[in-house]
């Protein structure tokens, strides 16, 4: 409705642009408040630019916030990914390293059992020992086996290195007491001294 009028009264002035505002009322061509109206006229549209460029403002600072703010979101996730990433690089070379040092240390240990073996075995040979001794038969007969070299030299070896409880075999196949656990001190000693110990 105030549209309508502003409308008609912008056309009645456009229209008598030769008169003023005052002699349209006195001519009855506009009223008293269309007269008040149109007064105010520039002053409203002096207000709408300043709220027009105000939101202008307002909307050329919120696409800025939002494009700063997508930023350093972005920035914020690159960030934490390259974090994450380094972390999980660090982690996975940690374990690795550990899985290798640790793998070293037991093919080391390993070897350093069958070593001993050997030693002892060597030195057993080189004494005048009981050929007779269940320990010097268990040697004997541990001994081919290694010799053997087949699945069944691995299988021997495996036995030595983890000191199975599994009972020996002499050259010609009997079951002796003796086991393969060579880690044993009462058994090393028994093997060096050329006799049987009993276990502490």
């Amino acid at each position: 409705m105030l549209c309508a009028n502003a409308s008609r009264t912008d056309s009645i002035v456009a229209e008598y642009k030769d008169k003023s505002l005052d002699e349209l009322v006195q001519l009855k061509l506009l009223n008293v408040d269309q007269r008040a109206q149109r007064l105010k006229k520039p002053h409203l549209e002096a207000q709408l630019a300043q709220i027009e460029e105000q939101l202008a403002q307002f909307k050329k600072v919120d696409e800025e916030y939002r494009t700063r703010l997508a930023s350093e979101k972005a920035t914020l996730e690159k960030t934490l990914s390259e974090k994450f990433e380094t972390a999980k690089a660090e982690a996975v070379k940690e374990v690795q390293e550990k899985a290798a040092a640790d793998s070293k240390k037991t093919l080391h240990d390993s070897l350093l059992t069958l070593s001993q073996f050997l030693r002892l075995a060597a030195a057993r040979r080189s004494e005048e020992a009981d050929a007779g001794l269940d320990e010097n038969m268990a040697l004997e007969g541990v001994l081919l086996n290694v010799y053997s070299g087949d699945e069944n030299a691995v299988s021997t070896m495996l036995k030595l290195i983890e000191g199975s409880e599994e009972k020996t075999q002499s050259v010609s196949g009997e079951e002796l007491q003796t086991s393969c656990k060579l880690t044993d001190p009462w058994l090393y000693l028994c093997f060096a001294a050329g006799k049987k110990l009993t276990p502490p």
